[in-house]
């Protein structure tokens, strides 16, 4: 193990505690359950029932989300690690609070993010009742992200493993939510975690890797059109108006797409700069094109104990440097945050940029990149 690595919970330290630990049947949720259970914390097992996809998919489907198997997967470690272990019916909620949000945003021409309304109505907030219904003070995942207590209140980091942080998800969590979660393994590399589940045998040691969006089998698109209904075709455009091909849905693309869009007989590369709901246009344009000198962000979420100091004393208009990371895959870029109100804020970037994509999510870092200090979704602008 590497000095990093060291329990994210001292031994001994929740032994007064009761904790439901969310158990995907993965091997991430399946080590934070033993890494808890090392501790002497009386646990409880914990398996969400969000989503039945063979409502939406074939029987041959490989979505990940609700399959037996999984939460067979995650009772057998529950028995290995003798506690115990339930599976609980989430499934309206999560259609309508997730399922449905991200079709919608996709037919709005933005591109959504439906993990972090998973983290943020389901996880923590639905999960959390039934955790007090149990009787359980804390709740624990398997999500690579830290906790840091200080005299000023919590603080969300970045896991150890740069290659699996997770913490851009998260920035929905509160104080109050920050102070009664773990996340045991956030210290941890996931070469480490697949270690510790092979030495103590967990029958999750190998088991793959789920994809992104785990209700979704297949494409997206094909998700969308499902659920959605059927999606109206139009033109594709360049940035003059000039028609240059026709598609069949809007919630097809995202901006800064540059494959799928199947147009030859151009000079250079095609990236969507734009999507219009209105018209139904998809319009394209080099990745100059793409370049803004900054971008709105709403329904912001505070998430530094000393900014939500200054938010909840009014503060407003003022600026901080910060690093911004626009969607999941990407480190993030050096700009400046303005307050405009305890809702909203503006970026401006500073040395280099990155495409954005209205309706994904900008979560704010600070300069050393490592504590996420507020985040919000990406406006129109």
């Amino acid at each position: 193990m590497s000095s990093n690595s060291a329990h994210s919970v001292a031994p001994g330290a929740l032994s007064q505690n009761s904790i439901v630990v969310a158990m995907s049947g993965g091997v991430d949720s399946s080590v934070a359950a033993y890494l808890l259970a090392q501790t002497g914390a009386q646990l409880v097992g914990v398996s969400m029932q969000v989503w039945d996809y063979k409502k939406s998919c074939s029987d041959n489907s490989k979505a990940t989300c609700c399959s037996p198997a999984d939460f067979n997967d995650a009772r057998r470690v529950a028995a290995k690690l003798d506690m115990p272990y339930y599976v609980v019916d989430f499934e309206a909620y999560f259609e309508k609070e997730v399922i449905n949000r991200f079709v919608e945003t996709y037919q709005l021409g933005m591109t959504p993010n439906p993990c972090i309304d998973c983290n943020s109505r389901v996880k923590f907030r639905e999960l959390r009742e039934r955790a007090l219904s149990f009787g359980c003070s804390h709740v624990a995942t398997g999500h690579y992200a830290r906790i840091r207590e200080s005299e000023h209140g919590f603080h969300l980091l970045r896991g150890v493993d740069g290659d699996k942080d997770q913490s851009y998800f998260l920035y929905t969590c509160r104080q109050d939510e920050l102070g009664k979660t773990l996340f045991p393994i956030g210290g941890y590399t996931k070469p480490e975690i697949r270690e510790i589940a092979r030495e103590v045998g967990l029958v999750t040691a190998n088991k793959p890797e789920s994809q992104d969006i785990c209700f979704v089998a297949g494409s997206v698109q094909d998700f969308v059109a499902k659920i959605g209904g059927r999606q109206r075709s139009g033109d594709f455009v360049l940035r003059d108006g000039t028609k240059v091909g026709e598609h069949d849905g809007i919630h097809r693309f995202t901006v800064g797409q540059r494959k799928g869009l199947n147009i030859g007989g151009l000079s250079e590369p095609l990236y969507v700069v734009d999507l219009d709901p209105a018209t139904h246009r998809v319009i394209l344009g080099s990745r100059e094109d793409l370049k803004r000198e900054g971008f709105p962000v709403k329904e912001m979420h505070w998430v530094n104990p000393q900014l939500i100091k200054r938010i909840d004393a009014g503060e407003t208009g003022f600026e901080v440097d910060v690093i911004v990371q626009v969607r999941s895959r990407h480190r993030g870029v050096r700009a400046r945050m303005k307050v405009l109100d305890r809702d909203r804020c503006s970026f401006t970037w500073h040395d280099e940029w990155a495409a954005i994509s209205p309706g994904q999510a900008a979560v704010v870092y600070d300069l050393n990149n490592e504590e996420v200090l507020a985040g919000g979704r990406i406006a129109r602008g």
